[in-house]
């Protein structure tokens, strides 16, 4: 891995190249990638969701975010790569590090892999920078490459959907009369999944295709390996009168157009942006937005879910709770375990990320993912965090819950507590509609800051229909401060604050939420949430002292909904666990 990261500081250094940076998403901006792009990961050993590796001819700097550090130290500490914590005081962000390299910076990455939006930030920031596309570099260096495996497409049955593909289509040409363009190119595989109905799995977790598609007044052309395609599949494209051309295809295509093209800045890679003559950029996509304001067959349909998927919690919570301190329990054993739960559902088709299971210390580690070699054995004690999640046939979940495994410490029943009075605060909050994610996140953290805490992740994120666990445009964090983030009815977002004492333990308390409207007024239309997530909270570890009469209330009040809602589906000890489980405090 060394030897990999010093080619490369070699090129840098022959070429007059001041920096070459490696980005963690693939041509399309994607969040969760395939093998074949996880170059920062092979160059220098971070495997996190988030962060960008910038290299000179002597050294090697990794940014990324909170959620990451003690990982991220954790990987890198075998290697030269200096961590680079983001946000953190006296931390230049990579425009000021690039800056400070020369007057007039050459910066090489390549351009397939690189958002339009990171380009016109570097463009803004450092004045005078020369760009050099050098992606072939890396295929030079990364002998055997894994490549890209096509998957097979299918669509969803028109009754799961909610909207038609003719209707989705529609819409988005009359988006695009409002803003003023001919074209729409669309880059975002999940918006893709979306617009046409259509699922995949070619990124593990996340049922999407490497595809692009493009849409005008006159129709729609998908962009895609026809191998994925079967006759089934094109029998429902031709139907809607969308056209199939080579995935490749998209840049010739492009190029080619003279009318406006709408463009995702967000998910459109460089070298396609560069290629389009005409391109404008939005704020927030329409399908992006569309995609996260869930119809009503959707909204039902994620509800189902929730109840499969409380199921398969509950068995898997009385599990490890009977069998804490007699039988041995591993975290890598309690991931399998507990999918093997979620297996029981005829529903069930995968985990929407890799489960997150982390015990005592590990727990601290917020995206923690173990392995044979950091797998903890789990002990009749302490806590343990465990962040997973589905994907059925009619939606996807995510949920994190954090357990008492037996005694625990004052100091542990505080703070679960404390992280648990600021996740109900956003679950009772009530908003006008078109609050940004950054007010609605200061409401779940004022609890944690009267006891002076905080944790260094956003508090909620969106959530798919069947598709990717992370989904925009609305977001729940400091930085959200935006109407492209706000949160409106019909959005299905986590409520998930969490708190972290290295080398200790980590908690974090996950529900998903959808946001409805409450009531119109005079004073406007308020919205509130709803908690679709139906599993137990740890009563073992909550400090009852330190909840208001609201707070109780709340708790129990969404414990007894628990039990009304998936005790249905439970019989014997499963049942009288779950009673037990959701008693009032």
């Amino acid at each position: 891995m060394k030897q990999d990261i010093k080619k490369l500081q070699e090129f840098v250094g022959q070429n007059g190249i001041d920096a070459y940076v490696v980005f963690t998403s693939d041509d399309h901006g994607s969040e969760y990638v395939v093998d074949h792009f996880k170059t920062r990961a092979f160059l220098c050993g971070f495997t996190g969701s988030a962060g960008t590796l910038v290299v000179t001819k002597d050294n090697a700097y990794l940014w990324t975010d909170g959620r990451y550090f003690i990982q991220a130290a954790e990987q890198l500490k075998t290697t030269d790569t200096v961590l680079m914590k983001a946000g953190e005081e006296g931390v230049p962000s990579i425009f000021e590090f690039v800056k400070k390299l020369s007057n007039a910076p050459k910066i090489a990455f390549d351009f397939t892999t690189a958002t339009v939006e990171f380009v016109e930030a570097l463009n803004k920031n450092v004045k005078g920078v020369e760009l050099v596309d050098s992606g072939e570099i890396i295929d030079r260096i990364w002998q055997n490459r894994p490549e890209i495996e096509p998957t097979k497409a299918w669509f969803l049955p028109s009754n799961a959907a909610g909207e038609s593909i003719e209707s989705k289509i529609e819409n988005l040409q009359k988006d695009l009369e409002k803003q003023g363009c001919e074209y729409a190119l669309v880059s975002s595989l999940d918006d893709i999944a979306w617009l046409f109905n259509m699922r995949g799995s070619d990124i593990q977790y996340n049922p999407v295709n490497y595809a692009y598609a493009i849409v005008s007044a006159d129709g729609a052309t998908l962009f895609i390996d026809e191998r994925k395609l079967d006759g089934k599949c094109k029998k429902i494209l031709d139907e809607n009168h969308i056209s199939i051309l080579p995935y490749g295809d998209v840049y010739g295509i492009v190029s080619a157009i003279d009318g406006k093209v709408l463009i995702d800045k967000e998910k459109t890679n460089y070298a396609l942006f560069s290629r389009i003559k005409n391109a404008k950029e939005t704020e927030s996509f329409p399908t992006t937005v569309r995609k996260a304001v869930k119809n009503s067959v959707e909204i039902k349909n994620m509800k189902k879910a929730h109840v499969e998927d409380g199921v398969a919690m509950l068995k898997f919570m009385r599990y490890l709770k009977e069998r804490a301190g007699k039988e041995e329990m591993s975290e890598i054993s309690l991931a399998d375990k507990l999918e093997c739960f979620r297996k029981e559902s005829k529903n069930f088709l995968d985990l929407s990320f890799d489960t997150i299971c982390g015990y005592a210390s590990n727990g601290a580690i917020v995206h923690y993912s173990a392995t044979p070699e950091t797998d903890k054995k789990v002990e009749n004690k302490g806590l343990l965090l465990v962040d997973s999640g589905a994907q059925y046939r009619y939606g996807t979940t995510d949920i994190t819950r954090t357990f008492a495994m037996g005694k625990v410490t004052s100091e542990e029943k505080r703070a679960f507590t404390i992280v648990l009075k600021s996740h109900i605060a956003l679950a009772r909050a009530v908003f006008p509609k078109g609050t940004t994610g950054a007010r609605l996140d200061m409401i779940s953290r004022e609890p944690m800051y009267r006891f002076g805490m905080d944790f260094k992740h956003g508090t909620g994120h969106g959530v798919g229909y069947l598709l990717n666990v992370h989904e925009g445009p609305q977001n729940i964090s400091p930085r959200a401060f935006t109407p492209k983030f706000a949160v409106l009815p019909g959005m299905v977002t986590s409520d998930e604050p969490g708190f972290y004492e290295e080398g200790k333990f980590g908690i974090r308390h996950e529900n998903l939420v959808l946001c409805v409207e409450k009531e119109k007024t005079e004073y406007g239309t308020f919205c509130a949430f709803e908690t679709i997530t139906l599993v137990p909270f740890d009563i073992d570890a909550i400090d009852v002292k330190l909840l208001d009469e609201g707070e109780k209330a709340w708790l129990n009040a969404y414990h007894k909904t628990v039990r009304k809602t998936i005790g249905k589906y439970l019989s014997g000890k499963d049942l009288k666990f779950l009673e037990k489980a959701t008693r009032e405090i």
